[in-house]
């Protein structure tokens, strides 16, 4: 048996950046697991008393510093987790605030906000609390929005790691059907490394 290595695999920026940051934040705890991945969380733990806390009903006075997971957490429960007065750490991605950041302002200017996601991971539910009003549309395919009536401005983003041709798809359906279709990439670099580079392996395996 030969096994192969993709050329691109592994934790991203992020997920780096993130538990680099849990290592220099010892004795806290995380609201949600900090990245999709048990044996890191089980490790953080361990090694650097790093755990979570599935909501922020569960951090009490015995917890002093909180540690914002890598997809970032709704607006609304980060003004909570304010209030709690704890010594707040964010892990948010980078790339992960981008989309946050362009639903806000897109949303202030009156445009409809279209979603590619999934609308229970916890960084769509975080980019979607940041529309400042209820015209945000969370979608996996472009057959989701037939029977939904958008304005004629739209401001379109994706989760971070979703496949871009599915995403072209949504957005090819968006601009032949409305007059104004604003597209923002945020579909991360690191996903369509590690997509090709699956793709490519395993064109060439059994």
């Amino acid at each position: 048996m030969i096994i192969e290595k993709a050329k691109s695999y592994g934790f991203c920026f992020g997920v780096k950046r993130a538990v680099e940051i849990a290592e220099n934040s010892k004795n806290a705890v995380t609201l949600g697991p900090l990245i999709h991945n048990p044996l890191e969380i089980e490790r953080l733990k361990k090694e650097f008393n790093v755990g979570y806390v599935d909501d922020i009903d569960f951090i009490d006075e015995n917890i002093k510093r909180v540690i914002i997971r890598t997809h970032g957490i709704p607006k609304d429960k980060l003004k909570l987790l304010k209030e709690k007065r704890v010594e707040i750490v964010d892990a948010t991605c980078p790339f992960v605030k981008k989309p946050q950041e362009i639903v806000e302002n897109m949303s202030k200017e009156g445009y409809d906000i279209v979603i590619f996601g999934d609308e229970n991971h916890p960084e769509v539910k975080g980019v979607k609390s940041y529309c400042v009003h209820n015209r945000v549309f969370v979608v996996l395919k472009k057959e989701e929005l037939f029977s939904i009536k958008l304005k004629e401005k739209i401001a379109v983003v994706a989760q971070t790691t979703r496949k871009i041709e599915t995403y072209l798809n949504i957005v090819s359906y968006l601009v032949k059907s409305y007059k104004e279709v604003r597209v923002f990439n945020t579909i991360c670099n690191a996903t369509f490394e590690n997509q090709n580079a699956v793709k490519e392996l395993s064109e060439k395996s059994d």
